[in-house]
C-alpha cells in the first residue's frame, strides 16, 4: 500500500470518527433527553429532532475533521516526507475533533441556570429577605 493511500484512507477513518462521536455526544446529552421524552409521560416531547439536528450533526462530524485533514496535506504540500505531513494533519484534525465534540457538549447541555429549554425556569428565583 502506497503513503498516499494511507493518506486517502486517513480521511475517510477521520469522517467516520467525527460523525460516530458527534452522534454518541448528541444521544447522551440532557437536550436530547428532553426532546426524545426524557420527562414524565413524554411531556414536551419532540421528535422532530430526528430530521433536522441529527442528520446535520452527522454531516458537520464527517465533515469537519475530513476538512481539516484536507485542508492541513494541501497546505504542506511539498515540504517534507508524506508521512510527517500526515501525521501533522493527523494531529490537527485530531485536535478540531475533540474542541468540536467539546462544543457539541457545551451546546447540547445547557446550564439550567443560564438557558431556558421552555418559557418557565427550570428553578424557582432565590426569595428577598423581608425587611425588618
Amino acid at each position: 500500500m502506497e503513503q498516499r493511500d494511507t493518506a486517502g484512507y486517513g480521511g475517510c477513518g477521520l469522517a467516520l470518527a467525527g460523525a460516530v462521536t458527534a452522534l454518541l455526544v448528541w444521544s447522551t446529552s440532557r437536550r436530547t433527553r428532553l426532546h426524545m421524552g426524557g420527562t414524565f409521560e413524554g411531556e414536551g416531547q419532540d421528535l422532530s429532532v430526528l430530521w433536522t439536528e441529527l442528520p446535520l450533526l452527522l454531516l458537520a462530524g464527517a465533515v469537519v475533521p475530513s476538512a481539516v485533514w484536507l485542508l492541513a496535506l494541501r497546505l504542506m504540500h511539498g515540504r517534507g516526507q508524506l508521512g510527517m505531513r500526515v501525521m501533522v494533519a493527523a494531529v490537527c484534525a485530531a485536535g478540531v475533533l475533540v474542541l468540536s465534540a467539546w462544543a457539541l457538549h457545551s451546546w447540547a447541555n445547557p446550564a439550567p441556570d443560564l438557558v431556558r429549554l421552555s418559557d418557565r425556569p427550570l428553578r424557582s428565583p432565590p426569595v428577598a429577605p423581608a425587611a425588618p
